[in-house]
Formats: structure tokens, sequence, C-alpha cells
């Protein structure tokens, strides 16, 4: 039961250090030092110790602040954790010794052969292991029974990429998180598959709302259909995206990590971001519609969902985000089959490709080695690009996206002050990023890393893959639909922020440093949007003069 308990916590702070992806033995090395189990450790009893520094109180009140924090769900469970574990921690850091060092004596950091020591704190005069406590904690997080199931829980809505609510098997819930509607359209009917957002109207939609866009009914002055009066003009268009974490907006709050801002109002929505993979799609560049004020993030929702709707509120809930934390080109043949569109039943759809990062991303000491050769990639994307041409509905639309310069990460910043640094001895993105290195668990060795020649190789194969989406999309020629290629608009984003007087930093998560914050994704939309008014304004649909008569009659036409 202790043990059990323990990994609750130690489960939840493994999430603040690594994205959880379904790509996670291609795209990480097991780890070496402990890796990833020594990486959580060292996060929770460093931000103890922190604790402890900024409330000027003992290890044990700390201790007590921390659980107190937590939902009352994880509260209980906390206290347990701290009752096995509490000895440990407080008699090494009593004993000044680092968090480093009292991991290792928890046993979740070790020192394998031949490997480098990794330490995320410097060395202190007590940097001694206490052999005389005995190991009583399993070493794998997901084999410890109760856990287990946890995990199998976790690993099967985080691996299928299907919502887990999903009653008609329509792919779509009625359900927010676990892949629900803050992924894909709210389901206004889970008990009937031909019911779900982005279908076809049926006999105008008078007595069901098939397409779930909250329009429907008998106009009893005209006597037709409201669908028919104030949509049947207008051309729908819903929009997906088939995407990485980037795509599905990763977000870890820093508020989490920094001592200085831990609260319980921070950690009052734990579960729903854990819910969510810790992403967060409902505010996303592609798919976001929420404007919302927890302090676990801040910056405006922009997207082109909200464009679309804005254009014609016929298109409400028509929107996809299909992107998985983690993602190559390689597995998004298998990724794309979970987005949801029949040739005949449903209206066109928008589609944004942008895996932008990860085939060139791992965590390999020999990243080269493991990145996608450009064959591989031109293969991988005219997979992708056949299949879409057998679901999508005539008249779509497919946009592709070349891959991003992720060294911009490193270069805005290196030197700045991590959020988990802030307190006691200063750690930089440096620091972290050459931690995660030497652990073998890093996201991305190439970019993430001091040495200037790697972040060159790194963007060099990046452009490289680059121009094999390009040449992909262009020489493939689809039945179903048009398609054309554009670079994301990344370095273009910064540019033009920093040259409105902005900052590099300000665009950029601030606890893995290696993905955008809501005022990057709400700028990346930006330029997207102006992209297709300029190149592709065939593609969007007209400004229906109805909207305002939508929004009198059905209000929010639901919500989402």
């Amino acid at each position: 039961m202790r043990t059990t308990n323990l990994y609750c916590i130690f489960l939840l702070f493994t999430g603040l250090i690594l994205v959880i992806n379904a790509d996670f033995q291609e795209k990480f090395t097991s780890g070496v030092n402990g890796g990833i189990d020594c990486a959580a450790c060292t996060v929770l009893v460093g931000l103890v110790e922190k604790l402890s520094t900024v409330y000027n109180e003992t290890i044990v009140s700390s201790l007590e602040r921390l659980c107190n924090s937590l939902p009352v769900e994880m509260k209980a469970y906390c206290r347990v954790a701290v009752e096995f574990l509490g000895p440990i921690i407080i008699d090494g850091l009593v004993r000044k010794e680092s968090p480093d060092d009292v991991c290792h004596t928890l046993k979740y950091c070790r020192n394998d052969p031949g490997q480098s020591e990794c330490r995320l704190f410097p060395k202190t005069l007590s940097s001694i292991s206490h052999s005389n406590h005995q190991r009583t904690i399993h070493s794998s997080i997901c084999t410890v029974p109760g856990i287990k199931e946890i995990c199998d829980l976790l690993n099967k809505v985080f691996n299928n990429h299907l919502p887990l609510v999903d009653l008609d098997g329509d792919r779509f819930s009625s359900e927010s998180t676990m892949r629900g509607s803050s992924w894909r359209g709210k389901d206004c009917n889970d008990i009937s598959s031909t019911i779900r957002p982005g279908s076809h109207v049926i006999n105008g939609d008078v007595p069901i709302d098939h397409n779930c866009n909250g329009i429907f009914g008998l106009n009893s002055v005209t006597g037709g259909s409201w669908e028919e009066d104030l949509c049947n003009e207008t051309q729908r268009m819903g929009i997906a995206v088939l995407g990485d974490s980037l795509s599905a907006h990763f977000h870890i709050p820093e508020q989490w990590l920094d001592a200085k801002q831990f609260s319980p109002a921070v950690f009052e929505h734990m579960w729903f971001i854990i819910e969510n993979e810790f992403d967060w799609p409902q505010l996303s560049t592609s798919t976001g519609h929420l404007n919302i004020s927890w302090p676990n993030i801040e910056g405006p929702t922009r997207s082109l969902y909200s464009r679309l709707f804005d254009l014609d509120h016929c298109n409400h809930r028509d929107y996809q985000n299909i992107a998985v934390n983690g993602a190559r080109t390689g597995a998004m043949i298998d990724i794309a089959k979970t987005l949801t569109r029949h040739p005949e039943h449903d209206v066109p759809l928008l589609v944004l490709y942008a895996v932008v990062g990860n085939d060139v991303c791992n965590g390999h000491p020999d990243t080269i080695d493991h990145m996608t050769k450009v064959d591989e990639m031109y293969t991988n994307v005219r997979t992708t690009l056949t299949y879409l041409d057998t679901i999508l509905p005539k008249g779509s639309h497919v946009l592709t996206a070349g891959l991003i310069n992720g060294s911009l990460f490193y270069q805005h910043l290196h030197d700045r002050i991590h959020p988990f640094g802030r307190v006691g001895p200063p750690i930089t993105y440096t620091d972290v990023y050459s931690y995660l290195s030497c652990l073998q668990i890093s996201p991305c060795n190439g970019w993430l890393t001091s040495n200037d020649t790697l972040r060159m190789l790194t963007t060099q194969r990046a452009v490289e893959l680059s121009e094999a989406v390009r040449n992909a999309s262009f020489s493939f020629t689809p039945k179903n639909y048009d398609i054309d290629y554009f670079q994301y608009p990344f370095s273009e984003v910064f540019d033009k922020w920093i040259a409105q007087g902005g900052q590099g930093w300000q665009l950029i998560e601030g606890v893995d440093g290696f993905h955008l914050n809501q005022y990057g994704h709400a700028a990346v939309s930006d330029a997207i949007w102006s992209w297709l008014e300029t190149n592709k304004p065939q593609w969007l649909p007209k400004q229906n003069s109805r909207n305002e008569d939508i929004e009198k009659i059905f209000k929010d036409q639901g919500g989402y």
C-alpha cells in the first residue's frame, strides 16, 4: 500500500520532466544512471528543499506543505508516501546532502559502469551514500502493483490516441479529457455513430442535430429547417491537424516547479492536465476553442479553427487535433487512422500535416544515427498522403509543413535560469539540458546542447527532411483533395516578435524549454492564417451573413 501510494506521487513528478508519448521506445533510450526515475526523484526532493528555503521552515514542514498543495484525492497518498520515504529524505537534507545524493540513497539514481556521473545540483561536503538505508521500493514505476493498473489505463489512452469514453465508436466523446472534446468536437449524441461533428445534414437536421453544430429544428416562419435557412448557402469546412507535441500544445505549468509560486491553486486542475497528456489542444494553434483564466497558463487563444468558426458559425465543433507527443513521420500513418472522416457522409476538411521536429530529435548519445533519413521521410509522408486520399471528402485540402529550426530554443534560453533553479543554487537551461542528456533521456540531443556543431548538423538534417516533405507533397496527385506545402513559420514568428520589441524566450515554454507557449501558439496561428489568406484564399469559406442570427437564436450553439 505504501509503495503504491509513493509511486502515485512519483508518477506525477515524472511527467514534469518528460513528454508522455506513445513513441517513447523509439524516441528515447531507456536511460542510464537511473534515467527517468532518477530525474523525477531529483526534482521531487529538490522541490522539498526549495520549499524549505522559501518558507524558512523544516524539511518536515515542507513535506507537509507539498502534500497540502495537491488536490484532495492526492493528499492522503502523499502523506503515506512521506511517512514511508520521509526519514530518508529528511535525514539526507538535514545532513546538507544534495537532492542528487538523496536520490542515490533512495536507489533511484545510480552510477552505471562506463557512464559519466549525472548531477543537477552542485556537490556538497556531505555528498555520501547512506548504505545503511535498506532499499524497500521498486525500481520501475509501472511494475508496482496498483500503479500498474493506472499505467495500463494511461497507456491505453496515450497509445491508441482515441477517446476513452466513446459509447458509439465514432471517435468523438462527450467528455473533455482522455482524447475527448479537448481534442475533437464534442459529441452531442454518444449512442449514435451517425451523429457527430463534421457529418452531412440529414433531413435538414429538423428533429436531430446530426452534425452537432448546435443548429437544428424548424423555422416556424419560413417552414424550412434552421440548418437550411442559416447554413445552406455556406461552404462548411472542418479542420484537423496531424502532428506532434508542438501541435498538441505540450505545456507543464512552471508554478509546479518554482517553489516561490507553489500553492494549492496551481494544482487545482492537475488531473485534467494529466488526463490530457500535459497537452492543451483546446488552446492550440490549430484547434484552440477556449479562453481560460487558470493560473497554470497565460496568453490569448487564437487558432485556425476559431477563425473558421468566426467566418461561418455553421462550422461549430468541427475540429480534430490528431497530434501525439513524440510522433515521428514513421508513426503518422497509424496515427492518421484515428482521424474520423468519411468521403461520402462528411463535409470537406482542411488538414494541416505538421510533424515538425521528432524526426531529428531523440535521446541517443549518437543522435545523428537515429534521425530519420531523407528517403525514409519521403516514403513516410507519401504513405500518409495516400491514406488521406481514401478518407477525405472531395473538396478537402491538405497543407504540409517543413520542420522547424529547433536551435532557436537553445539560442534564446541557454543562459537563462530555469524555473526549478530560481530558488537555491541557480540552475540554467543549459544545466537542465546537460543533465537530461547525461541520463540519456533528453527530448532532443541534437538541438538542446551546447555543442554548436551538433546543433548545426541537426538543423541541416531538418532542412533536408523539409525538402523531402516538399517533394513528397508536390509529386503526389490526390483525387479527393488539393495539396500545398509551406515552411512552418517558426523562425518568422520569432523574428517578428523580436522586431516588435519582444525577446525570444517570451515565446517558449518555461519548464521543458522545447515548445512554444501560449503566446507562441497564437503568433503561429496568425502567421499560418495570413499565409492561407494570401496563398490559398479559395480554401477558406466565405463570411456567413447569418452569423448574427445564429448567435441570437442558438446562443453558444451548445458550447464545447
